[in-house]
């Protein structure tokens, strides 16, 4: 999982504070009193659907992180795959060009056999004249 950026830590924070706040605004009020209304119960249910919602929204963060670390997994051995198959194209490529070098030089030898001969008959032609 990758380090929070500063923006992430801030609203982190922010809620913590907003959830202290909103868990103490009940003692702060006092008990309830004739006339008064009650408003703990529905700031503490406040504050529970908030910390569910902060942890819906953790829950998704992880599984998006973990979802995005298997993608670079599968995507660095796709790489890894094609770098050894470029590796293996190389090698039949540098094996092609030695056997492509050998033929010439083989071919380069009969040229040259081929030239001695037609050498040595043109001579025995002009001898025979």
């Amino acid at each position: 999982m990758k380090p929070r950026n500063t923006t992430e830590t801030a609203i982190i924070c922010a809620a913590v504070v907003i959830i202290v706040a909103l868990l103490t605004i009940p003692f702060e009020l006092g008990p309830p009193s004739t006339g008064e209304h009650n408003y703990g119960k529905p700031l503490v249910l406040l504050a529970v659907l908030a910390v569910i919602g902060l942890g819906l929204a953790g829950g998704y963060r992880y599984l998006t992180s973990r979802h995005r670390s298997r993608l670079e997994l599968s995507s660095s051995e796709k790489y890894h795959q094609l770098a050894e198959e470029y590796r293996r194209l190389a090698d039949l490529a540098i094996t092609a060009q030695e056997h492509t070098d050998l033929k010439l030089g083989d071919v380069s030898v009969q040229l040259d056999f081929l030239r001695q001969q037609q050498e040595s008959l043109q001579r025995i032609l002009k001898e025979v004249e």
